[in-house]
């Protein structure tokens, strides 16, 4: 009888162990598949070029050493106190919106003509699929 709980305990712990042992692998292998996902997104703080734009979301404009600024402030598209070079186009019609106190929306587009040195300037372009959702989610 003694020999049967033995083998019963023994037997017990070798499958626990062996569950357990599946159970820490397969959790690796998922840490792994979440890692390599995160590897996709770009860096955050970042604009992406044809990123959603508000002049909601601009905390200040201004002109430093020859390039327009916006300091921008976007938690959906998770952008804290994140720094946008813009064109002067750009910036002079965010300034006036913001001056008239209306808001802009639509997109910020890469503008390679005026980007150098790894600086990257961004250009603002209407986009109605962004004024829609802008102007149903404001009802």
């Amino acid at each position: 009888m003694k020999s049967l709980l033995k083998t019963l305990a023994v037997g017990c712990v070798a499958a626990f162990l062996g569950v357990g042992c599946a159970v820490a692998a397969s959790f690796v292998k998922y840490q792994d598949e979440i890692t390599a996902s995160l590897a996709e997104y770009p860096s955050e703080n970042r604009p992406v070029s044809g990123m959603f734009f508000s002049t909601e979301y601009v905390v200040e404009e201004y002109e430093y050493d020859d390039a327009y600024c916006l300091l921008y402030n976007d938690a959906d598209a998770n952008l804290f106190e994140c720094e946008i070079l813009v064109d002067l186009e750009t910036f002079q019609m965010v300034h006036n919106y913001i001056e008239e106190g209306k808001e802009l929306v639509g997109a910020l587009v890469l503008n390679e003509d005026y980007s150098f040195d790894g600086l990257e300037v961004y250009t603002f372009m209407p986009d109605p699929e962004f004024e829609m959702a802008d102007a149903s989610a404001n009802l």
